[in-house]
């Protein structure tokens, strides 16, 4: 009876192990009263790629920006306001966006916030005893308020899916936490 009750913690235990998240990160600031007003203007920058893998930064700012979105409570303009305001500002479009950047635009565009950062992960890595590749996400984010120049939130946020999970899937997880966070 205690062999079965064994193999039965065991096996329970593989299993939960194979179907959660093994690890989730983060570190957040928020600015003393941070409240995103709902039915503010944003734009969300492109995120500076700092990975191998190929359009990570372009993945997750719309992620992103779908996010926002979806939730109805603010009116957002994805990275393509940037890509075509910055030359008009004299900015070269190729540069990363910073907070300095964000407010130029944002100013002249009438924004409230501008949401920036970077990729920081993006792929897969191996577990410990190299038996199998994770997929794995994470990324540093910023929000200016326009008006201030100040910004009012920052984050890293970084998530190790299962090994049956899609990369997508993980940095979809990465944006809800994210979100979550930002608006409470």
């Amino acid at each position: 009876m205690k062999h079965l009750l064994l193999v039965s913690f065991l096996i329970s235990g593989i299993l939960l192990t194979s179907h959660v998240a093994v690890k989730a990160d983060e570190f957040v600031y928020a600015a003393p009263g941070f409240n995103l007003a709902h039915g503010a203007t944003m734009a969300v920058a492109p995120f500076q790629n700092l990975t191998q893998a190929q359009s990570a930064g372009d993945i997750v700012s719309n992620y992103i920006a779908n996010m926002f979105a979806q939730s109805r409570l603010f009116r957002v303009y994805a990275e393509n306001l940037f890509k075509i305001r910055m030359p008009y500002a004299g900015l070269n479009p190729a540069l990363p966006v910073d907070r300095s950047i964000s407010r130029k635009i944002g100013q002249q565009t009438g924004l409230n916030y501008v949401i920036f950062g970077s990729v920081v992960e993006y792929g897969y890595q191996l577990t410990p005893t190299g038996s199998r590749t994770l997929p794995i996400v994470g990324i540093d984010v910023r929000i200016v308020d326009i008006n201030s120049g100040r910004i009012i939130f920052a984050g890293s946020f970084i998530k190790e899916g299962v090994s049956d999970a899609s990369l997508n899937s993980v940095a979809m997880d990465v944006v809800r936490s994210f979100f979550e966070r930002a608006v409470k």
